[in-house]
């Protein structure tokens, strides 16, 4: 992704935080990547968002990215079981 087609859906205290977020969107396929503050990453700040990242997507993902965060945040996420079950065997 260029800077000049993202836009940051989301900011989270601390680059770890951001993991879960990056792995949910990337599950339903949308790209995404953390963009934040060297400071936060070599020691570890979160002090009054000295170590917050940002979540960006491109553009065009941009309502779907945000419509999956708000149906996190309102726990509306169901997480589907990827095996068949009532098999005989």
């Amino acid at each position: 992704m260029s800077d000049g087609d993202e836009v940051e859906v989301l900011r989270v205290e601390g680059a770890i935080n951001a993991e879960a977020v990056l792995a949910a969107l990337r599950a339903n396929g949308i790209p995404a990547a953390v963009v934040g503050e060297v400071v936060g990453r070599v020691y570890g700040l979160t002090l009054d968002g000295l170590g917050s990242v940002g979540i960006v997507v491109p553009c065009e993902f941009e309502q779907q990215a945000r419509d999956l965060l708000a149906a996190g945040e309102l726990r509306q996420l169901e997480v589907g079981d990827t095996e068949e079950s009532g098999g005989d065997g």
